[in-house]
């Protein structure tokens, strides 16, 4: 909260004397609202992508993990002795990860009900795959060992292909990016070099530049968000 807050007033201070200040009142107000706005965004997306960023590397750490747990099977290893491996010998987040699983089965938590709250934790489709697996294994029987290798062998072949569509779709995004902050590096170039230009926007009627800025703020963001679709390849 304390950082949230901190981003509105930084922001909205500096969209406020980036507009003009007290000589330009109604644009400095209308920069400082933008400020605000984007102030209070900035800590949940920066935090989102640390989350996106931890995620993809659990997932990318998830074959591994299998791997290990299969060969500690195949040499005569309980699941929870697998489990402890893999919280050891691991590096984090996976290993962060499955030592709270542990610390939870040793306080008395079923091994799925610490599964089920691991996949709450982390809300991969892969680790789904994974914990229904051990679950099912553990109503109705079977060779839990061939049953991972086989989810371990389609989650590499996954990861694989996303890396080679993430390489034929990557000039699209960043087309996409690179359209979409265009407009807006180019007005704020305008506004540092000719600030007289870009006040034509805040003239009377106010309503009609506000309202082009808006609509064009609405396009990019329209813009950007189909770009981004037309890359999101679902695997």
């Amino acid at each position: 909260m304390a950082i949230l807050i901190s981003s509105i007033i930084g922001v909205g201070a500096f969209g406020f004397f980036f507009g003009g200040g007290m000589n330009q009142l109604l644009s400095a107000i209308i920069f400082t609202a933008a400020g605000v706005l984007l102030g209070s965004r900035i800590p949940r997306i920066f935090v989102r992508r640390q989350q996106d960023k931890r995620l993809k590397a659990f997932n990318d750490q998830l074959s591994d993990m299998l791997t290990l747990m299969v060969n500690g099977l195949r040499a005569g290893f309980a699941t929870m002795q697998s489990i402890v491996a893999v919280s050891k010998q691991l590096p984090a987040p996976i290993s962060t990860e499955f030592r709270r699983v542990v610390q939870e089965m040793q306080l008395g938590l079923s091994m799925e009900e610490a599964m089920n709250n691991l996949l709450r934790r982390i809300p991969s489709p892969d680790l789904d795959l994974v914990v229904t697996a051990m679950n099912v294994q553990r109503e109705v029987g079977g060779n839990l060992a061939e049953i991972l290798e086989t989810i371990a062998h389609t989650i590499r072949e996954r990861i694989r292909i996303k890396g080679e569509i993430k390489t034929i779709t990557a000039q699209v995004v960043y087309s996409g990016r690179f359209l979409s902050f265009l407009p807006v590096i180019l007005a704020a170039a305008l506004w540092v070099i000719s600030r007289d230009y870009m006040m034509e926007f805040f003239q009377e009627p106010i309503w009609c530049g506000v309202s082009i800025l808006g609509l064009g703020g609405l396009l990019i963001i329209i813009g950007y968000v189909i770009m981004n679709k037309i890359a999101d390849i679902e695997i």
